[in-house]
């Protein structure tokens, strides 16, 4: 009714369709020809539709998987055939990871597109996947496959919802991760211009139901296991870089998300300066953190505590790495505020691992800039670079401990503080 005939459904207050809708016209309904000549047109299309589905949902779908080899996904990718049986071998690589039914996932892998050569589909492309969902349930397949078949091309865009239960969240990302593998694989990869085939919102797509589900996964092992697939079935993957790629693609599209996100740009880059794929959904929640408090007092308070001691550790160590064995002697301090400094440090620490399983950085933050008075202290009542070289060198390990213990939660090195 919307896309052809421009009609506007109404709906219940419950949000349910009904069978009124609103037509449109630049003329006067005397007689009701024009009501009765839109009615005639939305029941042909209806009947159509019915007659549709009677004949797809009377055809067993685990039959008609068979019938996707005639259906070719992409020219040296096969047919959706092929797809979908690397799609079972993923899915259940992911199905171990997020712990739950390998069979189910399997079986919805299977079937997921057999809506694609349906009559529905046919006369609907724009409900490949709806339809799918619907034909599943109307055939007694399980509750969570026919939500993952339905949901199976979300999102589609920036803002649009995502998959959130686990089966739906599989399916859709091991869609998403053998479509970039086989089109990186044939260098059939998005230019500074072009995206032909859409891989930038197929990229997006995994960012989002990772990060917004909080499901961090094991994303190189699984593109390197999905490229094995491709090889299993003989197809010839002429990217000799093909994780690094994906892998920098995937970096790439957090960085435009974490934007898109309004984070600040030198904790973008903080962030991403060593990024792991698999703890992206992590390093969200920490920007998201930091970037609440950066202009407020915490942030200033952390950001200046950590570049007080770092700014001193850079200018007397020039090797940071080799000259500096990250062992701090309490033994020879010589007063209170190297103690002071060391016992916070050590708190810090301690309750940084405990806060960070919980994944609670806004409390982190918070304990983090609790350190600015040791820090301070320390280096308002402190010589660093004493003349005797063993208590010289012990300081600049305490620094360093300090400073490496910070590092834990982003390389504050990169973000400015208020004075930058």
């Amino acid at each position: 009714m919307q896309s052809h005939q421009k009609y506007f459904p109404l709906f219940s207050k419950k949000g349910e369709i009904t069978n009124e809708f609103l037509v449109v016209a630049n003329n006067k309904d005397k007689f009701g020809l024009i009501k009765i000549g839109n009615e005639r047109v939305v029941e042909a299309r209806l009947n159509d539709a019915e007659f549709f589905w009677n004949k797809d949902i009377s055809q067993n779908l685990v039959k008609k998987v068979s019938k996707l080899k005639s259906m070719n996904f992409f020219r040296g990718l096969g047919t959706y055939f092929d797809k979908v049986q690397r799609m079972r071998k993923l899915g259940g690589l992911i199905s171990d990871e997020l712990l739950i039914s390998k069979e189910k996932v399997e079986l919805s892998a299977s079937i997921c597109k057999t809506d694609l050569i349906s009559d529905s589909v046919n006369e609907f492309p724009e409900l490949q996947g709806v339809m799918g969902g619907y034909m599943s349930n109307a055939q007694g397949f399980d509750k969570d496959i026919n939500e993952a078949i339905k949901e199976q091309y979300l999102p589609i865009g920036f803002d649009t919802a995502i998959p959130k239960k686990p089966y739906s969240i599989t399916l859709s990302l091991t869609d998403r991760i053998d479509t970039l593998t086989g089109f990186f694989g044939i260098n059939e990869k998005p230019s500074s211009s072009k995206d032909p085939y859409a891989l930038r919102r197929v990229a997006l797509g995994i960012i989002r139901i990772i990060v917004e589900n909080k499901k961090d996964l094991k994303i190189n092992d699984l593109i390197s296991y999905s490229s094995n697939n491709y090889l299993d079935q003989g197809f010839n993957l002429i990217n000799d870089t093909l994780t690094k790629d994906i892998s920098d693609f995937l970096k790439d599209r957090f960085r435009y998300y974490l934007k898109e996100k309004n984070i600040r740009y030198d904790i973008i880059n903080a962030a991403t300066k060593v990024l792991s794929l698999n703890s992206i959904s992590v390093t969200f929640e920490k920007v998201k953190s930091l970037n609440k408090v950066i202009n407020k007092s915490i942030g200033e308070d952390v950001v200046s505590s950590y570049k007080r001691a770092f700014n001193i550790l850079n200018s007397e160590v020039k090797d940071i790495n080799n000259e500096l064995t990250n062992t701090t002697d309490p033994g020879i301090f010589k007063n209170d505020y190297e103690k002071n400094l060391y016992k916070k440090t050590n708190e810090l620490k301690k309750r940084f691992f405990e806060i960070s399983n919980n994944q609670n950085f806004d409390e982190l933050l918070v304990l983090l800039s609790t350190a600015k008075q040791e820090v301070y202290a320390f280096f308002d009542n402190v010589k660093v670079n004493d003349d005797n070289e063993v208590i010289k060198k012990n300081r600049l390990e305490l620094i360093n401990f300090f400073c490496k213990t910070f590092e834990n939660f982003i390389d504050f090195q990169l973000i400015k503080d208020i004075n930058e």
